[in-house]
């Protein structure tokens, strides 16, 4: 791995357990997510089901929020020169409300408890707050990048598009838990929340990462200038535009801006296929794969959203969240976990003057691509039981495999780089 990015700063990276334990606690909620799936079948029959809310916040926050911090910990000082203050404290702190919170979140959403709910939110929004701190002071401190990619002005973005996630979040719950929040139609704020979620803050972090590892990784040519350059402010202007719209009222208009943004998200999508295909790999990789067919799965999520629909079934929102969470960004961010911790576990072992295994020997690929199948028959089983509740239970079990099988290949990862670390460093634990 000699030929690793030169313009990254890998000498400025974190310990390897401060990132760590937000990839191997990650899966968990997955697991919680089929437990859920098992126990009420039926849920994906609605977007407003207790259950489905339940399920959407632990793949959302549990899984998705999760690994994002995680990487954001890493990316930060290597791809931004901004070293987070006391890196495993941080962690450590966030990591602890963030599972906590999280776990909170989805019994008082699935159980309809208003006291857990308000307390799982205030502890999510502390601890997410706190984090976007250590982050400013970060950022502050940071030298001007070097970089010519725009990934470290991106990543400032997304967290912009985080804060204001959280802060409908807030208001959401406090409003279910029967208080006040913004006074703003109920469906208003989800549309609201769930937009700054996923595009301002998941979408513009999943597009500055790719800008690096993308090329990186899969061996592609760079990304366009223009894209990289002006996608993700035009996100953010155009998610501004949309919410100011929304809630003075100009329904139609807000409509455009919407389908405008879905656009984006096609294009985004769509030049990433372009750059995979003019790939020099001669033989791609499970990674590889995973992250096409997380591409394709949030190009038809997108669609699905901006077409009209034939009907007024509750079903077409709920495959469109499917494709475009479990398919989009859960395919997209397994997929780069795959190369990421591999990476990190030789680097680590590699700045500790230790002769490191082979990346890929890390990891085998058989192991990866094992369970990134169960990643696609998972994907199916959950858009098949939005369509035949029946299923629901196997869509369960699905997930309780593929989230089973993507933590027992981290931990392969994790005692391959305990058993090559010098002494000290094997007492190491992400806890």
């Amino acid at each position: 791995m000699s030929g690793a990015n030169p313009g990254l700063g890998y000498e400025a990276t974190p310990p390897f357990s401060a990132p760590l334990r937000f990839f191997l606690t990650a899966p968990l909620f997955g697991i919680v997510a089929g437990l859920v799936l098992i126990g009420d079948s039926g849920l994906l029959t609605s977007r407003w089901t207790p259950g489905t809310l339940a399920v959407v916040h632990l793949f959302a926050v549990g899984f998705l929020l999760q690994i994002m911090l995680g990487a954001l910990i890493q990316i930060m000082p290597v791809v931004a020169g901004a070293a987070l203050p006391a890196p495993l404290l941080t962690a450590r702190l966030t990591h602890v409300g963030l599972s906590l919170g999280a776990a909170g979140l989805a019994a008082g959403l699935g159980f309809g408890l208003p006291v857990v709910l308000i307390g799982a939110a205030a502890l999510l929004g502390l601890s997410i707050f706190g984090f976007l701190g250590c982050a400013t002071v970060a950022i502050i401190r940071a030298p001007k990048s070097s970089m010519a990619s725009h990934t470290p002005r991106d990543l400032r973005l997304s967290l912009t598009g985080l804060a204001l996630a959280v802060v409908l979040g807030l208001s959401i719950a406090l409003g279910l838990s029967g208080g006040a929040g913004l006074p703003l139609p109920f469906t208003t704020q989800v549309n609201l929340h769930a937009g700054w979620a996923l595009l301002g803050w998941a979408g513009i972090l999943l597009a500055a990462v790719s800008w690096v590892v993308v090329p990186m990784f899969q061996i592609t040519p760079a990304y366009p200038v223009a894209l990289t350059r002006y996608w993700a402010p035009a996100i953010l202007g155009l998610l501004c535009a949309w919410s100011v719209l929304s809630i003075t009222g100009f329904d139609q208009t807000a409509i455009v801006l919407a389908l405008a943004l879905i656009a984006a998200v096609i294009c985004f999508a769509g030049i990433t296929l372009r750059q995979q295909a003019r790939t020099r790999r001669s033989t791609p990789d499970a990674s590889f794969r995973a992250f096409r067919l997380a591409m394709v799965t949030l190009i038809a999520g997108a669609g699905l959203l901006a077409f009209p629909h034939l009907s007024d079934a509750e079903h077409w929102p709920v495959l469109a969240g499917i494709l475009v969470l479990h398919g989009g960004l859960g395919g997209a961010t397994s997929a780069m976990l795959y190369k990421i911790v591999p990476f990190l576990a030789w680097l680590h072992l590699t700045q500790a003057k230790v002769k490191a295994p082979n990346v890929k020997k890390m990891l085998p690929d058989a192991r990866a691509k094992a369970q990134l199948r169960m990643h696609v028959l998972a994907l199916a089983a959950l858009l098949a039981a939005a369509l035949a509740p029946a299923l629901g239970a196997l869509a369960g079990l699905a997930l309780i495999v593929e989230f089973g099988w993507l933590m027992l290949n981290l931990l392969h990862v994790v005692r391959m780089w305990r058993a090559n670390a010098p002494t000290p460093q094997r007492a190491v634990t992400p806890a």
